[in-house]
């Protein structure tokens, strides 16, 4: 958080407590929430919750549909080398590196070691069950630390996971929060889900499909 927003929680945290000791372990909790709160340019591995595997990409690209680079979860381990993402602004947007990231705002994701941003589109097929792809496209090696990508289906609403169309999304983004990812596309909002299906490489497919409220949305 920054300082005022630190300032602030505290403040309201500390009013009704009796004792100095009370303070100190509020402050502690405090700390500590501020130091799980993810920032633009951070760099997040994000576990789809039903399978455990983690979101992952490398320099191989699907052999059908758009034939971009491939989107799949991986290992139940994230690998250092293939499963991190940077957040950062959505489509030509500025934020400045180092800023919160508040819930039902939109972001894109970076992947760290090819520099392509997560991306969907319309009109083109998963491999395995025919639902809408899920590719890495475009963008630089490096983020240059406060702009957006420069193609809109690379935006992606960041929501807290729910079971309904009711949706909390107070507060900021915090590792170990349960979100979903909705593509944020003009015609048709679906989410970013995987599944067991594996493709022919041994991957386990993620595409976009339906609301993002199916468990198969979970991320964290």
């Amino acid at each position: 958080m920054p300082d005022d927003i630190v300032r602030n929680v505290l403040g309201s945290r500390i009013e009704n407590l009796n004792s100095f000791g009370e303070v100190i372990d509020t402050f502690k909790d405090v700390i500590l929430e501020h130091k799980r709160l993810i920032r633009f340019g951070s760099k997040i591995a994000l576990k789809h919750v039903v399978t455990g595997r983690f979101l992952s990409s490398k320099g191989i690209n699907y052999e059908t549909g758009s034939k971009q680079q491939m989107v799949f979860c991986s290992g139940w381990q994230p690998d250092k080398q293939y499963d991190f993402w940077i957040v950062i602004p959505p489509y030509k947007q500025y934020r400045q590196s180092g800023s919160l990231v508040p819930f039902n705002s939109i972001i894109g994701l970076k992947h760290q070691q090819t520099g392509r941003n997560l991306h969907s589109h319309g009109g083109q097929e998963s491999p395995k069950t025919r639902q809408q792809e899920v590719t890495c496209y475009g963008g630089a090696l490096e983020w240059n630390g406060h702009d957006g990508p420069p193609n809109e289906d690379d935006n992606w609403i960041l929501q807290r996971y729910s079971k309904t169309s009711i949706y909390d999304n107070s507060g900021y983004w915090a590792v170990g929060d349960t979100i979903s990812l909705r593509h944020d596309h003009a015609h048709a909002k679906k989410s970013l889900m995987s599944h067991d299906f594996i493709l022919n490489n041994g991957y386990q497919e993620v595409t976009c499909h339906a609301d993002g409220h199916e468990e198969n949305h979970k991320v964290k």
